[in-house]
C-alpha cells in the first residue's frame, strides 16, 4: 500500500545545500552545527551523486543562516554561485530559442520530474507569471531556499539573454520584516512577502528575447541515486520519474 501523499519523503540533488556549504567554507564559518542539526554530513554534500531529502536541505539552509548571522544567506549564496551548478535546469533553459520557450521548458521539466516543486505559468496582456508551489506541505521553513531560487532565476535569465531586464515583481509566501532594502537591491524589483503564492512576474515584452548562451554539454545525471530511486518508483506507480536538481 502506498503511504499517504502528505508522508512521502521527497528527494533533491541538494545543489542549494552544497552551494551554501561552499559559501560558508570560503568565509571560514563553521558549518558543522548546521549540518548536524539538519541530519547531514560533509560526505553527503561532497559527493554530487548522493541525494538529500528536501526537508533536510531546507533545514540546513535555515540553520546555516543562523550560524552565519546572515538572514539573507540564500540571496547572498545565489549572488555568487556558478549558475551552471544547478545542472539540468540551466541547460534545458539554455537550449531554448527564446525566453518564452525557456520558461516553458523550465515549467514542463519541473512539473514532470521535480520531487518537491511544481512551476505553473499564467499569462495576461502585459505580464507572465511563474508560480512555484510545493506538491505537499512542509513543516520546515524554506525562506532561504526560495529566496536563493528566485535570485538564481533572475541571474540565469540575465546570463542566457545577455540582457539585464528586471522582473516586474517577486512574491514570497514567507514573511520578512527586516533587510528589505537589500532584498530589493539584489532582486532589482518590488518584492512582497506573506503572499498567497511564491511568484516571479515578468513583462510580456521580454518573451521574444533570444536565448544567446546555450550550452551543448549538459551534465550526466541519468544514474544518480535520486534518478534511480525515482525510476524504481516510476515502474511501480506508472508515474513519470522525478528528479530535483535543487
Amino acid at each position: 500500500m502506498q503511504p499517504p501523499a502528505e508522508s512521502r519523503l521527497l528527494w533533491t540533488r541538494g545543489v542549494a545545500a552544497r552551494e551554501t556549504l561552499s559559501y560558508l567554507d570560503r568565509r571560514g564559518i563553521d558549518a558543522e552545527p548546521a549540518l548536524f542539526g539538519a541530519g547531514l554530513s560533509r560526505r553527503q554534500l561532497s559527493q554530487d551523486d548522493i541525494g538529500l531529502s528536501v526537508a533536510s536541505q531546507y533545514r540546513f539552509l535555515e540553520l546555516a543562516a543562523t550560524e552565519a548571522n546572515d538572514q539573507l544567506l540564500g540571496l547572498h549564496v545565489a549572488a555568487e554561485m556558478d549558475l551552471r551548478s544547478i545542472g539540468i535546469l540551466f541547460y534545458l533553459t539554455g537550449s531554448a530559442r527564446t525566453v518564452s520557450e525557456a520558461l516553458k521548458k523550465f515549467a514542463r521539466y519541473s512539473a514532470t520530474t521535480n520531487e518537491a516543486l511544481v512551476v505553473e505559468i499564467s499569462r495576461s496582456k502585459d505580464e507572465v507569471t511563474l508560480a512555484i508551489r510545493h506538491v505537499q506541505e512542509f513543516d520546515e521553513s524554506h525562506r532561504q531556499f526560495f529566496e536563493l531560487l528566485a535570485l538564481w532565476f533572475v541571474r540565469t535569465l540575465h546570463k542566457e539573454t545577455n540582457r539585464h531586464f528586471n522582473p516586474l515583481r517577486v512574491t514570497f509566501t514567507h514573511a520578512r520584516n527586516s533587510d528589505l532594502r537589500e532584498v530589493h537591491r539584489l532582486l532589482r524589483c518590488p518584492v512582497d512577502f506573506a503572499q498567497a503564492a511564491d511568484t516571479w512576474v515578468l513583462p510580456h515584452r521580454v518573451m521574444d528575447l533570444p536565448i544567446v548562451s546555450a550550452d551543448s554539454h549538459p551534465p550526466a545525471i541519468e544514474r544518480s541515486p535520486v534518478v534511480v530511486h525515482n525510476q524504481v518508483n516510476s515502474k511501480k506507480t506508472g508515474q513519470p520519474a522525478r528528479v530535483s536538481r535543487w
